[in-house]
């Protein structure tokens, strides 16, 4: 779990916006409220990050609120985080505010051949206060302002182990700027719907049918939009030695239309290959991928390796990614490394993938390395290392930001605990000078849940 420098693990769980029903079910039915609260006062040489390095007192104060209930087949979860900020100095304002809201509700079922889940999840982020990687789209947002994220779906599986099966998974969200300094950064409006068939021709065999639409509003000067749909037809199975394997062979059509009205059209024969095969202590895989949007044509090509250990799991990949527009070949990598130490824990991944952002296609990177080490019962030390980068293919944007911090933590009663430390965060944004701010940082927090 990724901690903010007030120590509140809450706040971070609550920016997920997809549902884990395997977590639900591996949990014993019951009802809990959880409560957490944290108070951190930091000082920083430049808590927003700007090219002025104006210094300045922050007081965070963050609380919230987790409901959810469970059953064999069923489970709800209601969340509700914000937090009240205070800025005293060069920097700040003198006064304190409401930000960085979020709140989430999602329900899950579960039955023998189908399933069922929806959510809907809304969030209000201080972009001055820390960069904001969205999920959803797969872009780094470096900027001033706020930003307000609402996202709704829900997903749908029928017969999932008979003779023909259906899937329907749907997305709406919706993204706000206010205050942004970055002209580019507009407001988007999207929806998307993709259904897969599924026919089993035996046991181990079954032919695949898939569709999928979607459409963007991007509201810029040139009021651009988006419109993408797609049919597939392909196969998909395993045998008796652990391989496991799939093939779509798939219709892309993109439609773009901006003032005027000017529309373009991108469309062509896609491709999908995926393979697995399981091993003694892992397993190990090849995919390749070459589809069509609004940025043209993107093809794929990744191995990876999985490795299971007594003391941890590693998982890694490699990768090269085509797209159109761009003059050269560009490596993709992955890496999930986790190792339990007697005194502590160990983590570290990469995570490199190429998507289409608002029309255009960029790689995105992130990377982090964690280790937290027990010096007795009651304390211990943790140190961490975090990367975001988004490369535009065939463009000039390049935005980055990296962060490292160290910290102590200790018990101070049975129900509280305090978290101190030092971080350093930079910003490298394309056009714009670098910025950096080195923070120091103390708080106090308590969580309490109670079952009924």
């Amino acid at each position: 779990m990724t901690y903010l420098r007030t120590g509140l693990s809450l706040t971070a769980a609550l920016t997920l916006t997809t549902l884990a029903s395997s977590a639900f079910a591996q949990e014993l039915p019951g009802r809990s409220v959880t409560l957490s609260f944290a108070q951190g006062l930091e000082w920083s040489d430049n808590p927003d990050l700007t090219v002025a390095n104006e210094s300045g007192f922050t007081t965070r104060t963050d609380l919230g609120f987790v409901f959810n209930t469970r059953t064999r087949s069923e489970s709800f979860v209601f969340s509700l985080s914000s937090q009240l900020l205070g800025e005293f100095g060069d920097a700040g304002t003198d006064d304190f505010e409401v930000t960085n809201t979020r709140a989430r509700i999602a329900y899950d079922r579960e039955n023998a051949n189908s399933s069922f889940s929806t959510f809907a999840f809304y969030s209000e982020t201080d972009l001055g206060d820390e960069a904001v990687f969205d999920e959803e789209t797969g872009s780094l947002v470096i900027d001033s302002g706020s930003l307000e994220r609402t996202v709704v779906g829900a997903g749908l599986v029928l017969g999932r182990d008979g003779p023909f099966g259906l899937e329907f998974d749907a997305r709406h969200r919706r993204r706000n700027y206010t205050g942004t300094s970055d002209p580019d950064r507009s407001d988007v409006e999207a929806s998307r719907l993709d259904a897969l068939a599924r026919f089993r021709l035996n046991q181990t065999t079954a032919v695949r049918l898939s569709a999928g639409i979607s459409t963007e509003n991007e509201d810029d000067a040139t009021q651009t939009e988006r419109d993408r749909n797609y049919v597939g037809l392909g196969i998909e199975g395993e045998n008796a030695s652990g391989l496991n394997y799939f093939g779509d062979v798939i219709f892309d059509r993109s439609e773009r239309t901006v003032l005027g009205p000017t529309t373009t059209v991108e469309d062509g024969v896609g491709l999908q290959l995926g393979v697995t095969q399981d091993r003694r202590n892992g397993e190990i895989g090849f995919e390749l991928s070459s589809r069509i949007d609004d940025s043209g044509r993107r093809s794929t090509a990744e191995v990876s390796r999985s490795l299971e250990f007594p003391e941890g799991d590693v998982e890694f990949s490699l990768g090269v990614v085509d797209q159109e527009g761009d003059d050269s070949l560009r490596l993709l990598g992955g890496l999930q490394y986790e190792r339990a130490l007697p005194r502590g824990n160990l983590t570290a991944s990469l995570v490199q993938n190429a998507t289409t952002d608002e029309g255009s296609a960029v790689i995105n990177s992130r990377l982090r390395l964690a280790y937290d080490q027990s010096i007795n019962a009651t304390s211990g030390w943790q140190a961490s290392l975090s990367y975001f980068d988004s490369n535009e293919l065939g463009g000039t944007d390049d935005d980055s930001r990296a962060t490292a911090s160290l910290s102590y933590t200790r018990d101070l009663t049975e129900n509280w605990s305090m978290r101190a430390g030092v971080e350093h965060t930079r910003i490298t944004e394309t056009g714009a000078a670098d910025r950096s701010s080195n923070t120091v940082f103390f708080n106090i927090e308590r969580d309490v849940t109670f079952g009924f």
